[in-house]
């Protein structure tokens, strides 16, 4: 369960393990993820769990997404690639297992259209992994099965917080994905997202958005 929030502190069991995230802003992430190494995302995963909640139409959109994390844990960090995509959000994250301790990073950020949870493991004095290439989970530590709980498990959290929200937010925002002719954002109470096959289309969508700004 998700245990509590504070000081963008968020705990969480899932059956026995425990998982605290904590809020990381951009420097001290960079700073941790020169010291750490990349594994793998499970692509079969994501696709699989992506259709289901499509399937329910229980999938929340980029928009919801966005403004859920942002209300949850604070402004998005700009760990990111500024033409596919619009967002991040770096946490540190201690994983509990079996009555010990292992050090990790999740970011939460969107990929030409997708949304994905970043796992990185954090280097130790005594490691001797190569950290230029992308390993496999550790499965004394992180499982791959853990991994894919934990992210089911959160992604379930968002969904709930944003029925809390929702009701209550009014801001006008939009944010952009180039790459993928995207946009998405909130606009006269609904939270969209908008995918364009016309690249002239997109532009002049985008340009219309921008006149609210002013």
């Amino acid at each position: 369960m998700m245990n509590r929030i504070k000081n963008k502190v968020i705990n969480i069991d899932i059956s026995s393990n425990h998982y605290r995230l904590e809020r990381l802003d951009d420097r001290k992430y960079y700073e941790l993820w020169k010291n750490s190494l990349a594994i793998a995302d499970d692509y079969g995963f994501y696709i699989d769990f992506y259709l289901y909640l499509r399937d329910r139409a229980e999938s929340l959109n980029l928009a919801q997404i966005y403004v859920t994390l942002e209300k949850l844990c604070g402004e998005s960090g700009k760990f990111f690639d500024d033409w596919k995509g619009s967002f991040s959000f770096p946490f540190f994250l201690e994983v509990s297992k079996a009555g010990h301790e292992f050090d990790y990073l999740l970011n939460i950020y969107d990929h030409r259209g997708s949304v994905n949870f970043g796992i990185r493991k954090q280097l130790q004095p005594h490691d001797s992994y190569d950290a230029r290439v992308i390993h496999q989970p550790f499965p004394e530590e992180f499982s791959r099965q853990d991994i894919n709980e934990f992210i089911t498990y959160f992604y379930g959290y968002l969904q709930g917080y944003f029925e809390e929200i929702k009701s209550s937010y009014s801001q006008f925002f939009f944010k952009r994905i180039d790459s993928n002719c995207i946009l998405f954002g909130y606009k006269d109470g609904n939270f969209f997202e908008e995918h364009y096959d016309d690249h002239e289309e997109y532009t002049r969508s985008l340009k219309l958005l921008e006149t609210f700004l002013l």
